[in-house]
């Protein structure tokens, strides 16, 4: 079959749909209500009768250079591939994975963008690639590429309606069917629809989609993520009776007498509507005609259960005609700003929350039905509430399990124009989004957003988007969301405009003395004051971290103004390649790129847990405990609507003791509880032991885990032999002139340790300042250890040396001291020069590899200054694999903070490092720090050995990487003495 193919549209600046049906109410009909009924939620779009899904695997011809797509298009002259639907083509060998954050891959000149023409030399001034200085690229083979899908459907009555509705395609398509054109489309991830009753035929239809990798709209997709092309989500095939339904609309107010709900119907053909709200003691019926296409129904002084995300009550909403039933579960909800307080049916709401990105290792932006339930599962699990679609709609049926497991959504617009700050000097957000040419873009976006998601009881913002700047595109979207609902509108981006802020102020990664004073409406800028305020964007958990996510929680749970935040982000972005490597920017040939910047999740790409999500877990916890005195704690619910009867609270004593602790107290608040510790003090003060209590609280709705957490009551910490230096050296104990020392071991045999000075970390994500850029460990990388002298006698061996670095000079002072009970080591660092904090003191010891097996006393997972209340001190046991962090950029990982003593052996022998007077902080590596600071990737992490560094002190994670770095509380200043003690004992 011939096609002329149109080759405009995509570079027409007025054009940005061509066809394309009003946006609707997204719904999955059925023949009947006994078939509506019968089909799981995951089910739904999969099994109606009405609705025949297209995905598969399609005829597929590409075109990387544009110019070799014919102008006539004779699809039974084309030699197509295959490719599945949905996919993205850069997962299936079309074109390679491209990752940028808050640039274009073209010269920035909106709305031109490349055509047949190579893609240009591109101007920037900033990135991770090459940093802060402007540049510019003329990338080889880069062009505005071409897909060509083709499918076959069948139609067997041609009297019917047929509607194709493509739920998401990047970067926009053009729509040919039987030899004709049918339209196009614009919007990535926005629904598109079209009519195609007027070009089927009974039989075999074929159905053709011509999708460019860029379009004009390609300047209002400018996210952070992987830069993907394709019919990346579900297409289906709509099919209708003559008189049938076309659009749902659910509308609730509170009023004194109860709810009324109003529900709107939108039809093809004039017909009788019947509509029904059913479920937890509720029963209405009406039968209503329709006038004008359009039947209403009104049910007032309603009695329902109000919905909230710890208890999301919904009902049935049956909207039936001749031959067609639409069941939409649904709800009720008040949500209202007060001023400065946001509530939710009369209760403040915190938002515990983070932003979801949709992505997939093996499939760029396509996620199948089972993953999106995977990640929604994963937030209830992690205590979360709140998830912000970051940046654009998500696939439907997120909506739908939100709305079913209890997950407040942000819902945002398919809108991001960061690239306007990188592509330009002088730079600014507001050059497109000030710009009166392009409403009609930014209103079609924000309405369809709207129309397809208006029914979902989870939704508690709408979002206008990300990064965009404003003021006039901006304040025309906000304007159509008043016209239309009265949840409040977000927008982040607002603080580069005039407006500062919209319904909701926001901000992205504020310094926590910020949002101190926002809680406390002092802060400059009165529109971030003067209305519930919102942390979009906070905690950057890009690599080891995020650091001190309860400073802001501090302050989030002490002013109501302040309504909680959305962590960034969920998921690391990565492209996992055939032979088992993720490969994230630079790795695949980009010219540009952002390198692992997209690998910046709380969960690793196969949805493995990292430190972060655990963090996350603990600061989000619904019930929180606090040592106020003796043997009082108080008690915090920190839900928004759960009693405290909800939780079991167990506390158990680390001498064995346990209670359980009824939790009382109402949502967001709090009470005070006396436990009898008495016995517990008495045994551990009796075996000189610390002595903690571990509160474990579980849901007694769901059965599961939510909140852990330890506090330490007393703590007992060994003493310094009194006979240190009075006894001799083990025999075998020897010290070089340049530091290293010999241990004896049981076996007989000697191994050879040096236990340099560590000031440094290999740098953590966050150690990469201004935007991944400056490295904040760079100058004690580079500086250089000499020893002094080496003054030996039986009893003791000190040993003196220097460090010299850009920005310091530093003595150390290393004494070994012989004792009844092992070998007393002393560590006094003085410092001569130096500016700025010092990142760490330690000694790293170096033993073969053979010594795998590791125990210790400390905390029992990975911790660092501003982040290890997440984690209990115990005894744990484990090989040296399970101390580091699977990070796919490696890096300092696995730091055990609060150590009272550990050991590494083998089946021979074994070193044990006993902490004397406080504790230490512990790393085991099977790498020195020096090689693990060139590694890029996992498949780096050779072993070269066991080495194991005891820490006086690791100065706390932070979020520098994009956000505050490390708070001065978590600092050392490079400055004074500090001192590292402990007891070596070599068997």
């Amino acid at each position: 079959m011939r096609y002329t193919l149109d080759k405009k549209n995509y570079a027409d600046f007025n054009t940005f749909e061509i066809g394309k049906l009003a946006p609707r109410t997204y719904f999955i009909p059925y023949p009947d209500r006994a078939s509506a009924d019968a089909v799981s939620l995951k089910e739904k779009r999969y099994r109606s009768p009405k609705v025949v899904c297209l995905n598969g695997e399609w005829d597929f011809k590409f075109y990387q250079n544009p110019n070799d797509v014919p102008s006539v298009l004779d699809t039974d002259t084309v030699t197509f591939g295959k490719l599945d639907v949905p996919s993205c083509w850069q997962f299936r060998g079309y074109l390679k994975p491209f990752y940028v954050n808050s640039r274009y891959q073209f010269p920035y000149d909106p709305p031109v963008i490349p055509t047949t023409e190579p893609a240009g030399k591109v101007f920037c001034w900033h990135g991770a690639d090459k940093g802060p200085r402007p540049r510019y690229h003329t990338p080889e083979n880069e062009y505005n590429s071409v897909g060509v899908y083709r499918t076959f459907f069948e139609v067997e009555d041609p009297t019917k309606g047929y509607v194709v509705s493509f739920l998401g395609v990047a970067n926009c398509l053009d729509l040919y069917v039987n030899g004709s054109f049918v339209g196009y489309s614009e919007g990535t991830h926005n629904t598109a629809e079209f009519d195609l009753a007027p070009f089927v035929k009974e039989g075999q239809n074929e159905l053709v989609a011509v999708v460019h990798r860029w379009c004009n709209g390609t300047y209002l997709e400018c996210q952070d993520m992987f830069r993907n092309n394709g019919i990346f989500r579900d297409v289906l095939l709509r099919v209708s009776e003559p008189v049938d339904l076309w659009d749902i609309d659910f509308q609730t107010k509170k009023t004194k007498a109860g709810y009324t709900a109003t529900v709107k119907v939108e039809l093809r053909g004039e017909t009788d509507v019947t509509i029904s709200l059913e479920g937890n003691g509720l029963s209405e019926k009406k039968t209503v005609k329709s006038e004008g296409y359009i039947a209403k129904a009104v049910f007032e002084d309603l009695e329902v259960t109000e919905w909230n995300a710890e208890e999301p009550t919904l009902y049935d909403l049956y909207v039936e005609v001749p031959g067609s039933c639409v069941k939409l579960r649904v709800g009720f909800k008040d949500l209202e700003v007060k001023g400065t307080l946001l509530t939710l049916n009369g209760h403040r709401l915190k938002f515990h929350g983070v932003n979801h990105h949709d992505t997939s290792c093996t499939n760029g932006f396509t996620m199948t039905p089972e993953e999106i339930e995977r990640d929604m599962l994963l937030c209830k699990e992690y205590n979360v509430d709140t998830v912000r679609t970051s940046h654009y709609p998500p696939d439907p049926y997120l909506l739908e399990l939100a709305d079913e497991l209890g997950l407040y959504i942000v819902d945002e617009t398919d809108l991001e124009t960061h690239g306007t700050m990188f592509h330009k000097l002088p730079p600014s957000y507001n050059l497109i989004s000030d710009d009166p040419a392009w409403e009609a873009h930014y209103v079609d976006r924000v309405k369809r957003l709207y129309q397809r998601d208006k029914t979902h009881v989870s939704v508690v913002m709408w979002s206008l988007g990300n990064e965009s700047g404003g003021d006039y595109c901006i304040d025309a979207m906000y304007a159509y969301l008043k016209s239309q609902t009265s949840i409040p509108v977000h927008y982040e981006s607002a603080v580069h405009s005039k407006r500062k802020a919209y319904d909701i102020a926001s901000e992205m990664y504020p310094p926590i003395e910020r949002v101190h004073e926002i809680g406390e409406g002092t802060w400059k800028v009165t529109e971030l004051c003067d209305r519930p305020y919102f942390l979009c964007e906070y905690a950057h958990a890009m690599g080891v971290g995020p650091g001190n996510v309860e400073g802001y929680w501090k302050e989030i749970y002490t002013h109501d103004n302040l309504t909680g935040g959305c962590i960034w982000e969920m998921v690391d972005h990565a492209v996992l390649e055939a032979d088992g490597r993720y490969t994230y920017g630079g790795d695949h040939g980009e010219f540009e790129h952002d390198g692992n910047f997209c690998v910046d999740g709380l969960f690793y790409p196969d949805r493995t847990p990292s430190t972060g999500a655990k963090i996350m877990k603990f600061v989000y916890r619904p019930i929180r405990v606090s040592h106020v005195f003796e043997d009082v704690f108080e008690l915090f619910n920190t839900t928004g609507f759960s009693a405290g009867s909800r939780y079991r609270l167990q506390a158990t004593l680390s001498t064995g003791e346990t209670f359980d602790v009824p939790v009382t107290a109402g949502h967001l608040g709090k009470e005070r509880v006396r436990l009898d510790l008495a016995s517990g003090r008495g045994k551990a003060a009796e075996a000189g032991q610390d002595l903690t209590l571990t509160f474990v609280t579980t849901d007694t709705v769901t059965g599961k885990e939510v909140g852990k957490e330890q506090i330490l009551l007393t703590e007992r910490f060994r003493s310094t032999p009194s006979d240190a230096g009075n006894v001799p050296l083990p025999e075998g104990f020897r010290v070089s002139e340049d530091g290293k020392v010999t241990l004896p071991l049981r076996s007989g045999t000697l191994r050879s340790a040096a236990p340099g000075t560590l000031l440094y970390r290999a740098p953590t994500d966050n150690d990469f300042e201004f935007y991944g850029i400056l490295n904040s460990m760079g100058s004690f990388i580079a500086g250089r250890e000499t020893v002094q002298s080496v003054e030996t006698t039986p009893n003791k061996v000190t040993v003196t040396s220097r460090l010299i670095g850009m920005g310091y000079t530093l003595d150390v002072v290393d004494t070994y001291e012989g004792s009844s009970e092992g070998i007393v080591v002393t560590s006094k660092l003085h410092t001569v020069f130096g500016m700025g904090n010092l990142p760490r003191f330690g000694k790293t010891w170096k033993l073969d590899q053979s010594f795998d097996d590791v125990s210790y006393y400390g905390r029992n997972g990975e911790s660092y200054a501003d982040m290890k209340d997440q984690t209990q001190l115990e005894t744990v046991f484990c090989k040296v694999e399970d101390m580091t962090e699977p990070n796919l950029k490696p890096q300092e990982s696995g730091n055990r903070m609060d150590t009272r003593w550990a050991q590494v052996s083998n089946r021979d022998s074994s070193v044990t490092f006993t902490a004397l007077e406080k504790a230490y902080e512990l790393g085991v590596k099977p790498y020195s720090d020096a090689e693990l600071v060139h590694m890029t990737h996992r498949e780096d992490e050779v072993r070269t050995g066991t080495y194991v560094t005891v820490s006086a002190f690791q100065k706390g994670i932070g979020t520098g990487s994009c956000g505050p770095n490390t708070a001065p509380e978590y600092t050392y200043p490079l400055k004074g003495d500090y001192e590292l003690k402990y007891l070596l004992k070599a068997e």
